[in-house]
């Protein structure tokens, strides 16, 4: 690879400060926009659209907090299309931070038959993705075919689109050719549709990338690394803190041994990881991360040797010692920045052994609720099992006596639903406050004074308790918490506007009680 190329990366690496600067001042002024008076919810859902395009592969909080807005407006303005399209949105941040479990329950929420064209191409590309990387993640299990599997499907549903003049349909067309065996017209294809793109659009970035990795497969390293390049270049362009392709250049230079150009690319990888905020990078990174930091012990240990070399020859050598005394202080230098960076390397490396300890307290705390959840439900079932095999017997033996008016009159009791419903409510209130003990005294904190909840008589949780049980727990469709409460559409989205209303925090105040315990 040429040395240029490089020298124009390391060019834009230095821009990279003011180019965020630059993209910050952009986001900034399309917020402002949010201030507009007499906004309609259509226009603001419009301006949550573009903050969540800006964020999207730049911070992930950010674009997940602009995505949640345009599902509200959409759902204020009860537009079905645009409410898929905000849904749609939400789950490609999901997937791109690895939380496949939370993109997969949205995408199976969204009813596929209320989509046009374009947003039945963009549900089945966010599918494709998903398995894709999950076939990725569960590479060497038996979980990997059925993924891949999986990715297959939602391709060939991809390629039936009518929405052929679309990046996704253009990527499931080439990733068919390249498993079909035809590379070529799959390189062909896509230098074409480079063309449509300017170089500092976030889709150049992204062509550039596939074709790096096709011309992989095809064994040409030249063509590989230039597009390897030009992508990593492009991400900079475009402040894209999501990338992969600055990550790869790090290996490949790691493996042709200019250790020192892997370690910067790495450590700006591991920055634009950091900044975006999602562990997905991170955990890829710290793959490579180890032979890397090794490479430079055994560089700096080799510079030390010959520091001791050049400190003898300047004992027994006077002529040289100007000559000697210039070559250590350069050493020296070069030995304190290699020793702040491995510092970095370090804090960095902690960091990301935080970060899994962290996930694997998240995945035993999930099991324990699991076990609470899946212990309750038995119970109830068996309960409800029992008594309904009691009102059939006490049915089949008025009937077998012919006492129909007894019959008629026991099947139109509903104490039997009643007493079932206040089961199914004591099983849910207690094995939900077996898990969050402080759960009413938390949410009272989050109200104001005078709108304190306190459950009466022997009741547990009030149907408002329920509600933000239920949205703790990850619920926060209205239909779901309806039909698992048993309540009306209108009850569940009143409470939710009342308890909004009552909340020192009204726009945080969900937010707060999924945090809490």
């Amino acid at each position: 690879m040429a040395a240029n190329e490089y020298e124009a990366l390391d060019h834009l690496i230095e821009q990279r400060s003011a180019i965020t600067y630059k993209k910050l001042l952009r986001i900034d002024d399309i917020r402002q926009r949010l201030f507009t008076p007499h906004l309609t919810d259509h226009q603001r859902y419009e301006i949550c659209m573009g903050l969540y395009k800006e964020y999207e592969a730049f911070r992930f909080d950010s674009a997940l907090v602009y995505a949640d807005r345009t599902v509200m407006y959409a759902q204020r303005l009860k537009d079905t299309k645009l409410f898929a399209e905000a849904q749609l949105k939400k789950v490609h941040v999901y997937t791109l931070a690895a939380l496949f479990e939370t993109s997969q329950q949205i995408l199976n929420s969204i009813d596929i038959s209320t989509l046009d064209d374009h947003l039945r191409l963009a549900f089945y590309d966010e599918w494709y993705l998903l398995m894709s990387l999950m076939s990725e993640y569960t590479y060497g299990t038996q979980l990997h075919a059925t993924y891949a599997a999986q990715a297959k499907k939602y391709r060939e549903l991809i390629l039936k689109s009518p929405e052929k003049d679309t990046y996704a349909y253009m990527r499931a067309e080439v990733a068919q050719l390249s498993e079909q065996g035809n590379k070529k017209k799959a390189i062909a294809m896509l230098e074409a549709y480079l063309k449509r793109w300017r170089k500092q659009d976030h889709e150049y970035a992204m062509v550039c990338y596939d074709l790096s990795q096709l011309y992989d497969k095809v064994g040409n390293t030249k063509k590989e690394n230039f597009y390897l390049i030009e992508s990593a270049m492009g991400d900079l362009r475009s402040s894209a803190k999501e990338n992969n392709s600055l990550r790869l250049l790090s290996v490949i230079l790691f493996e042709q041994g200019d250790i020192e150009r892997a370690y910067d690319y790495l450590n700006i990888s591991i920055e634009d990881a950091n900044f975006y905020g999602t562990r997905l990078r991170n955990i890829q990174n710290s793959h490579i991360l180890p032979r890397i930091f090794s490479a430079y012990m055994v560089q700096q240990h080799s510079q030390r040797t010959l520091m001791k070399w050049l400190l003898i020859a300047v004992s027994v050598v006077a002529l040289a010692l100007v000559v000697a005394i210039f070559l250590i202080l350069r050493y020296l230098k070069r030995y304190r920045k290699m020793n702040n960076q491995v510092f970095v390397m370090n804090e960095q490396l902690n960091t990301a052994v935080e970060d899994l300890s962290s996930v694997n307290e998240q995945i035993s705390e999930t099991n324990r609720i699991k076990e609470e959840y899946i212990a309750r439900f038995l119970e109830l079932c068996s309960n409800i099992i029992d008594q309904a095999d009691s009102e059939r017997k006490t049915c089949n033996r008025l009937a077998r006596e012919k006492r129909m008016e007894e019959l008629y009159a026991e099947l139109k009791n509903t104490e039997f639903i009643q007493e079932a419903t206040k089961e199914y409510y004591i099983n849910f209130d207690t094995a939900f406050l077996n898990i969050y003990p402080n759960f009413v005294t938390e949410v009272n904190l989050l109200l104001r004074n005078d709108c304190q909840i306190e459950p009466k008589g022997d009741e547990r949780l009030t149907t408002e308790l329920r509600i933000l049980a239920l949205i703790r727990l990850g619920i926060t469709d209205n239909a779901r918490i309806s039909s698992i409460l048993r309540a009306s559409l209108t009850t569940v989205y009143t409470y939710r506007s009342k308890l909004k209303a009552r909340a020192f925090d009204h726009n945080g105040f969900e937010n707060a009680v999924k945090q809490i315990g």
